[in-house]
């Protein structure tokens, strides 16, 4: 299970908080009594080395009253100080100073004096620590006996308190503190964990995003910290990958083009290879035979043999047309040729093709309407969509019933026009409106080898007008049929 890393901030520092509070509780039990006890000692000390210097600088007494005073009301200590004959000077307590044990019974006192400082005397101390119980009190004091430098004695002692009641007082305000402060803490802990792993989760966030190539997210960077930095290695290596996967993006496109041109121009290959052989059967074995006639002198007039040669080199000639046609077709379908758009009138194109062919039309007795006078430019490969042009015409020409009539038509809208191309005849079914574009596909296909065609034309023209991505078709109109295709008027993409 995923934990957050919040919590795990959260949790830690809550852990650090109870462990201080914990520490402190088991110092408070095991070592304070100690420590107290330590500062207790110390403390009288220093006040002995204090009366001492009060007697070295107040060699007359005027003001060490006083300065004693002060000490016993400040510290709350008890003081006896008695001369080398055992006799009191001062005494800070009426109380203390009666007590039989210590003051009066002077053996009492003086035994009491070795045993305390029999132990620091051999380590050449002046004075001897010891905690004894005042047993008309019923408390605990440490007791201080010495000899100050001017041969006086001194006693001091001062209560302790119980130890074992302030630990207990001390831990429990302890833990109460300790609650609120996890209380406290924890809150604080919530709001600075969110505001340390905000960043963080950003970060997160914009590498799941980087590890699903999306590269539109950039962390935005605010501090100078190691987090700025890690954000600005991220935005860096984001831009990088997106480089990258941006450039392999286009080598494979570009690698895909030329595997696919390569395909396409295998494919041309073995296509105009079939064509070919195919459609080449019939002429070579039309010229081989003739040939072969020539040769074994069957026919012996010169009219005959005229007539054989006319043939061979009419098939000739027509195997030459065909293999053009079919490299010229290979080359539109697969790309090979790059269009030429520019902008032309397309009127002014159909008239100057119509005025090159009249004496065609007059020869055949074909009645060839054009009524467009306005001007149109249109963007487009002029070459290419003459050819287009001638193409239909030729169809038209060749299919035209016995009306012998062809009409040229402009239509016009607001971005393209359209050139259309009539002739009567009988109506198409739909399967041959499909299928005339297809190669070699012709719909008589009892009409003579002269006048038939090469039947490559419309499959041209379906070329051309891809290359150009505009359309081209046939639909069936009152008494013939209409061919057209579509182009771009000027500036028009």
């Amino acid at each position: 299970m995923k934990t957050s890393i919040n919590k795990k901030l959260f949790y830690t520092i809550s852990c650090l908080i109870i462990l201080v509070i914990f520490f402190i509780w088991i110092s408070n039990t095991l070592i304070l009594d100690k420590y107290y006890l330590a500062e207790k000692k110390q403390s009288l000390i220093t006040i002995y080395n204090t009366i001492n210097r009060y007697y070295e600088s107040d060699s007359d007494g005027t003001n060490l009253e006083n300065e004693l005073e002060k000490l016993d009301a400040s510290k709350n200590i008890d003081i006896v100080l008695r001369n080398g004959s055992d006799i009191t000077v001062y005494t800070t307590s009426k109380d203390f100073s009666r007590n039989k044990m210590l003051l009066l019974d002077n053996n009492v006192f003086i035994e009491f004096k070795y045993s305390m400082m029999e132990d620091n005397l051999e380590d050449g101390l002046n004075y001897g620590i010891k905690v004894l119980t005042d047993s008309k009190l019923g408390k605990e004091f440490i007791n201080l006996f010495g000899k100050l430098n001017n041969g006086f004695l001194i006693f001091i002692r001062t209560p302790i308190e119980s130890i074992s009641e302030s630990v207990s007082i001390s831990n429990r305000f302890l833990i109460f503190v300790g609650i609120i402060s996890i209380i406290i803490g924890s809150i604080g802990v919530l709001f600075i964990s969110k505001h340390l792993t905000k960043p963080i989760k950003e970060l997160d966030n914009i590498a799941q995003k980087i590890s699903n190539l999306d590269f539109s997210q950039k962390y935005t960077v605010t501090t100078h910290d190691e987090i700025g930095t890690l954000g600005e290695s991220i935005n860096c290596l984001s831009d990088n990958l997106e480089k990258t996967i941006q450039d392999l993006k286009e080598a494979n496109i570009e690698l895909e083009k030329d595997i696919e041109k390569t395909s396409k121009i295998s494919e041309m290959r073995n296509q105009f290879i079939s064509d070919v052989s195919h459609e080449l059967k019939t002429p070579i074995a039309l010229i081989q035979g003739y040939a072969e006639g020539l040769v074994d002198n069957v026919i012996t007039s010169e009219e005959d043999k005229k007539y054989y040669a006319e043939v061979i080199l009419d098939e000739a000639n027509k195997m030459s047309e065909l293999t053009k046609d079919l490299l010229d077709l290979s080359k539109l379908e697969y790309g090979q040729n790059q269009l030429h758009i520019e902008s032309f009138n397309i009127t002014e194109m159909i008239r100057d093709f119509l005025r090159k062919n009249e004496v065609l039309f007059s020869e055949k007795e074909i009645s060839v309407e054009f009524n467009e006078d306005k001007d149109i430019f249109v963007n487009g490969d002029v070459f290419r969509i003459e050819q287009v042009l001638t193409n239909y015409l030729t169809n038209a020409i060749k299919n035209v019933d016995e009306n012998k009539k062809i009409r040229i038509s402009i239509k016009q809208n607001e971005k393209t026009v359209r050139v259309c191309v009539f002739n009567s005849c009988a109506p198409l079914s739909e399967e041959n409106k499909l299928r005339i574009w297809n190669r070699f596909y012709k719909i008589d296909s009892s009409r003579n080898r002269a006048n038939g065609g090469t039947g490559l034309g419309l499959a041209v023209v379906k070329a051309i007008m891809a290359q150009h991505h505009t359309s081209c078709g046939v639909e069936n109109v009152d008494n013939g049929v209409e061919f057209y295709f579509d182009l771009n008027l000027q500036n028009q993409n």
